[in-house]
């Protein structure tokens, strides 16, 4: 290979066809590397790359026209528990669930990291082949489209492995680590270079497997010089490629500081969104903060839903520390507070959570669950839940800047238009005023609440939402 001007080795192959299989050589080792860009590695991260011909594969997706995410309800699936066989082609059967109860978009955990193997971030350019590979993520994305589900895809650039000897390749890894591995040398003289290998991948994404979205990873821990300016550059080729290809396409930054947002266009400011905490220090400290840390009070709660800084509102499914009550009061939050709820797998029907990868399970959702009565129940106030959401565009809508947030010790009351949603979260009958006058309960958690002109009377541990009428505030 020959070193262009531009800092990159390159070589024309005759025979460089779809599915052949390649290595590299460095300097006079007889240790064969796979291809950081690898767009297809059957053999896993270590083994040979193989050449793949993208236009080769049957789109049947024609048809769809995308799909925008602010304000839809978003179903996280980690694709190697999802089902017991995990894999692409397992969870296409799956979809149909999704579909029934009115999911509008899958979020994929990063599919180049094989299951189980934690946070083990190798050959970005690739999905992993115990999954089903390339073409078995575009079967997924395909048959989400003809269900209209839309796909975003979580991509982890928080860290690069060095396992696969992507560092011997190319300058690619900073000396600052953090807790899965190596940060990526964003600035200094291939700073430009590094910017390519994120910004190529993104788009690739988008364009080359149809996804609809995609999320970046703990975007906070990209701290150097050139952290915005990477934002800033895949917000303008993004909303170039939405341009090109005629369909919405939606940039998400997962960050510890602000939860989660969508990335508005080009020119908007960043900065809040990726600037360092207040009084932190660069390095691995400010690298390693734990950006999913609960809220653990009600206090903590009421002042991120009056904040409104977060578009993006999930939850840990805590299936098996709460009650019945508070496990359907939370779903009622979940999808009626002012965010685009991120349901994750399993938790319409509160199932006992997988084996984390983590901690090096491999264990799946059983979906034998649905057969019983009391997942079946939960099941059925999602379905009234997400469909309440379509017949009240007030309570889908992400961000409400008008909103009203109050509490006491243990009630909850979030205004969202003309509708009030309250929440008790005490195991007694508790009267909420609701600042307006009452007209009808559009969903409740338990039988038994009584509505008193400007106020409810909610059973314990019980959420509802009330359509009201003529607010005193």
């Amino acid at each position: 290979m020959a070193l262009d001007a531009g800092g990159w080795w390159r070589t024309n192959v005759a025979c460089a066809a779809h599915g052949t299989d390649y290595m590299y050589l460095l300097d006079d080792s007889d240790e064969p590397l796979p291809d950081p860009r690898s767009r297809w590695q059957p053999y896993g991260v270590h083994g040979p790359s193989r050449t793949y011909d993208h236009a080769a594969f049957p789109w049947t997706d024609d048809e769809w026209t995308g799909r925008d995410l602010p304000g839809g309800v978003i179903y996280s699936v980690r694709v190697g528990a999802f089902t017991p066989d995990g894999t692409f082609d397992a969870a296409i059967a799956r979809l149909d669930h999704l579909a029934d109860l009115g999911i509008d978009a899958v979020e994929l955990h990063p599919v180049n990291i094989e299951r189980g193997s934690g946070h083990h971030s190798a050959c970005w350019y690739t999905p992993h082949p115990s999954y089903g590979g390339p073409d078995g993520l575009k079967r997924f994305v395909d048959a989400c489209h003809a269900r209209g589900i839309a796909v975003v895809l979580d991509l982890a650039y928080d860290h690069l492995q060095p396992g696969a000897g992507t560092h011997r390749i190319g300058p690619y890894l900073a000396e600052v680590a953090n807790t899965w591995g190596h940060t990526l040398a964003l600035d200094g003289p291939h700073g430009a270079g590094m910017r390519s290998f994120i910004t190529d991948n993104v788009l690739m994404w988008l364009r080359d497997y149809h996804a609809d979205g995609v999320r970046l990873d703990a975007a906070h821990t990209l701290i150097d010089r050139d952290a915005l300016l990477l934002v800033d550059e895949l917000s303008t080729a993004v909303s170039a490629l939405s341009i090109s290809l005629g369909r919405p396409l939606a940039l998400i930054a997962g960050s510890g500081l602000a939860g989660a947002r969508f990335i508005p266009g080009p020119g908007a400011d960043l900065a809040d969104l990726l600037a360092p905490s207040p009084g932190g220090a660069a390095g691995i400290t400010a690298l390693d903060r734990d950006y999913g840390a609960e809220f653990g009070s009600l206090e903590q709660l009421f002042g991120i839903l009056r904040a409104g800084f977060s578009t993006v509102l999930s939850t840990d499914r805590p299936t098996a520390a709460l009650s019945p009550g508070l496990l359907r009061i939370g779903a009622t939050l979940l999808l009626t507070a002012p965010s685009t709820p991120v349901l994750q797998m399993g938790e319409e029907w509160a199932a006992r959570m997988p084996t984390p990868p983590e901690w090096g399970g491999v264990s799946a959702l059983d979906w034998s669950e649905l057969d019983k009565a009391e997942h079946r129940d939960m099941l059925d106030l999602h379905h009234r839940l997400i469909a309440l959401r379509e017949s009240q565009p007030d309570l889908a809508k992400p961000v409400l800047k008008r909103s009203e947030v109050w509490h006491g010790g243990s009630f909850l009351a979030i205004r969202r238009g003309t509708c009030v949603v309250v929440a008790n979260l005490r195991r007694t009958p508790q009267r909420i005023n609701l600042h307006g006058t009452a007209r009808t309960v559009l969903a409740a958690t338990e039988p038994g609440l009584a509505l008193a002109h400007d106020a409810a009377d909610l059973p314990g541990e019980s959420a509802a939402v009330i359509a009201c009428c003529r607010f005193d505030r």
